[in-house]
């Protein structure tokens, strides 16, 4: 069990000592601090990773196992800083978020619950009441639970509004002093838009001596915005603190029979480095590549000229017309019926730019065409690699009056579902036939964090341009042909390839 002293909370340490010297200590205490310790108070109970950071930062980012209280330090915290900023430079009463994956989650778990934000401000001496009090000093809080819901917080009036993530519009339209998000990780693929777009906008109250400030509490699953927040603290960006906790560290306060259940049922697993140590994982429980895998077959530089036999750049256009990421990777395979995964080249770029950056890529890699899923192609695809072909044409960079070089392919032909198409690309990965020519580290990242289960994850372009690009080289093997080279305007021989067993 975890037994660090220093990191228990007072509480814990008073219960260390012999009840000689916890006698003398407690008599020594007045009897604020005394009724303060009876009732649970958060500078008692709380433990040193539990107390918000010294510092200049704007994201408290808190990874925790199971059970190690991450979401009442998130209530507590807010609270207190509630609490302690009650008005703008103009004098209005600071608005609070706190924003869960629905609102159910919001109001049964972050403002209702036993570790909520009632229950905070109850500790404080601010008793619930059904509305405003009529004496402007009285100590107390009204909920309305209308939609959003709010609470009001008497008598300075500062306001804590409730939101979820499953509104597109989350945060939109205030001046929030500071925000408590609770298990980001659940959010799914809104998590970056909510964000982005909607919450950190919003983080902008002018609190003299005071910069609005955000917790996050989540147990670790590598979506792309922890990912992203992870990599700022680990570089040294001081808007990003970090706290990893362990289930163990709380073991006090939990049941013994929860924490062995627990114990049962993660530890000594990969899923309990996330589930009770806070650990946030590079690979996913479920997806179809590891890091592991890769790494074993990763080589240093393509097999000699001569026996590349084709290559050709997989793509996966956006969605939108917004800049959303359009996955571009680079495959080449040999007669002996191994590929290489040459380069990813995958950017956030739509409409005519993407066309033009896929057949600028063809033209650096020498590559033989373009290979695009044509279900999703055909809507306007088709007609914006064309225009930009001809445009190219006319420029010089490709030889006048030839077809534009692109192959499509149909997604269900290989079974439609993401994961059905995808799993005999890994299958080959897994028998050595699948090599990385160096490192490609945001196709790779995705691909070991892709759970093709998970209907929540984001949707995995540059896996969908690779998956593309190996299933049509892996669809030629075993003919004859002659392609042409769009960039050199060579003819090049395809020798006969052995099929696959």
């Amino acid at each position: 069990m975890y037994t660090n002293p220093t990191e228990r909370s007072p509480e814990q340490r008073l219960a260390d000592l012999t009840p000689e010297a916890r006698a003398l200590w407690l008599s020594e205490q007045d009897d604020w601090t005394l009724s303060q310790m009876q009732a649970g108070a958060w500078w008692w109970t709380r433990r040193p990773k539990q107390t918000r950071p010294a510092g200049n930062w704007f994201i408290w980012l808190i990874m925790a196992g199971r059970g190690w209280g991450k979401g009442r330090t998130g209530s507590e915290e807010l609270v207190d800083m509630a609490l302690a900023n009650p008005k703008d430079r103009a004098g209005h009463p600071t608005p609070w978020l706190v924003v869960g994956e629905t609102f159910a989650d919001t109001r049964d778990i972050n403002i209702e619950g036993v570790s909520g934000i009632q229950a905070a401000l109850v500790r404080r001496g601010h008793p619930l009441r059904d509305r405003p009090p009529k004496d402007a000093t009285t100590r107390c809080h009204t909920y309305n639970k209308t939609s959003p819901p709010t609470i009001t917080i008497w008598p300075e009036g500062q306001k804590i509004v409730c939101q979820s993530a499953d509104d597109a519009d989350v945060g939109r339209g205030y001046n929030f002093a500071g925000a408590l998000l609770d298990e980001l990780a659940k959010w799914g693929p809104v998590a970056s838009a909510a964000w982005k777009e909607g919450i950190m906008p919003s983080l902008r109250a002018d609190v003299p001596g005071w910069q609005p400030r955000v917790i996050v509490t989540t147990t670790p699953k590598p979506i792309k915005l922890l990912r992203e927040w992870v990599s700022k603290f680990k570089t040294g960006r001081s808007n990003v603190v970090l706290t990893v906790g362990a289930t163990y560290e709380n073991v006090a306060n939990l049941p013994p029979s929860f924490v062995r259940e627990l114990i049962d049922e993660y530890e000594g697993t990969r899923l309990g480095r996330q589930e009770l140590h806070g650990d946030l994982l590079d690979d996913v429980e479920g997806a179809l590549w590891t890091h592991e895998l890769i790494e074993k077959h990763r080589v240093k530089e393509l097999p000699p000229v001569a026996e590349l036999r084709r290559k050709v750049v997989g793509i996966d256009p956006t969605g939108t017309s917004t800049g959303d990421e359009m996955g571009v990777v680079v495959v080449a395979a040999t007669q002996d019926a191994h590929q290489y995964v040459i380069a990813d080249h995958s950017k956030r770029i739509s409409g005519m730019a993407s066309a033009r950056h896929a057949w600028n890529v063809l033209i650096l890699h020498d590559a033989d065409c373009l290979i695009v899923e044509e279900d999703y192609a055909k809507d306007y695809l088709k007609d914006t690699l064309s225009v930009v072909y001809k445009e190219m044409q006319e420029e010089g960079k490709f030889r006048k009056y030839d077809r534009a070089p692109i192959e499509y392919v149909k997604a269900r032909k290989y079974g439609g579902a993401k994961k059905v198409r995808a799993l005999p690309v890994s299958m080959r990965y897994e028998v050595g036939r699948v090599h990385h020519v160096g490192v490609h580290p945001g196709l790779e990242d995705t691909m070991c964090t892709w759970d093709p289960n998970d209907t929540k994850a984001d949707s995995p372009d540059r896996v969908d341009a690779l998956v593309y690009a190996s299933l049509w080289l892996r669809d030629q093997e075993g003919r004859r042909s002659m392609v042409s080279s769009a960039a050199n305007n060579m003819t090049l021989p395809v020798t006969r390839l052995t099929p696959l067993g």
